[in-house]
């Protein structure tokens, strides 16, 4: 019986050796999970800002419009202030 019992008890320095093993696979294995959730995140930013510029490169492409329509509107105003009276459309 007391073979049977040295059999299942481990000496200190097998424990140690076991906890240190165990110590050392759980970090690396916290490592590559915390690694693989800040790359997903790298990611997800970079297409965030992607998507950003995209949209504020669209919003000054809408606003240069709107300028030059504000530019021909002012110039057609100031040629029908221009034209003489008799050529006047009422």
């Amino acid at each position: 019986m007391t073979q049977l019992a040295n059999l299942f008890s481990l000496s200190p320095a097998y424990s140690i050796l076991t906890v240190a093993v165990a110590g050392g696979v759980g970090f690396i294995v916290g490592f590559l999970i915390k690694s693989g959730v800040i790359a997903k995140h790298k990611k997800r930013v970079l297409s965030v800002e992607n998507e950003m510029l995209s949209s504020h490169s669209r919003i000054l492409e809408l606003e240069k419009q709107v300028t030059d329509l504000k530019s021909e509107t002012a110039k057609l105003l100031n040629k029908d202030e221009s034209l003489p009276s008799k050529l006047r459309v009422s």
